[in-house]
């Protein structure tokens, strides 16, 4: 540690003395020789062979010899890329609509024959406690309706006025929906 205290002092006073840069770096490239040399046996290794982690000494500040200042343009440039117009590419191409939303949006003859197994399983379940017969009578009957109006009426008195049920649940979703493709 002598050898380094040494070397300190000798980097200040050639520094107070403005000695030339290059006198000042050779004094540094002896330093950092000592303190690699001081610290050789002091590498800690952190679990993995493949990983070596160098711990700095506790109480040591980071040295920095040259900080760099922030670069104005990069910013702009970045910025004003990001704030930049849809590309002639995003104005041309139209999208594509998805088989499956079509397929959504098409009216429904018969919601019996509409309503696939993943979705009967969620509605006689989650609305119809899991009884089938109120399920399959509740079907029938708003097959039965010839307008959306008496259909929606019957489904306010006779579905959404039970306890427990939630307007914003997927069933209750499901169920509106099929409805209003049934009488669209």
């Amino acid at each position: 540690m002598d050898r380094i205290d040494w070397l300190i002092n000798t980097l200040k006073q050639q520094y107070q003395q403005k000695e030339s840069p290059d006198v000042l770096l050779q004094t540094i490239n002896q330093l950092q020789s000592a303190l690699t040399a001081a610290g050789a046996g002091k590498t800690q290794h952190l679990g993995t062979a493949k990983i070596a982690v160098m711990m700095p000494v506790s109480g040591a500040a980071p040295v920095v010899l040259q900080q760099e200042p922030p670069l104005a343009k990069e910013q702009v440039i970045t910025e004003s890329l990001v704030d930049a117009t849809p590309s002639i590419n995003d104005r041309i191409v139209t999208p594509v609509p998805v088989l499956a939303d079509r397929l959504r949006q098409e009216p429904i003859r018969e919601l019996k024959k509409a309503i696939g197994i993943n979705d009967r399983f969620l509605l006689l379940e989650e609305l119809f406690g899991g009884d089938e017969k109120k399920f399959d009578q509740a079907i029938k009957t708003l097959d039965g309706f010839s307008i959306l109006a008496e259909a929606s009426f019957w489904i306010e008195k006779e579905i959404k006025a039970k306890p427990g049920y939630s307007k914003d649940s997927p069933a209750a979703r499901l169920l509106d929906q099929l409805v209003s493709r049934r009488f669209s």
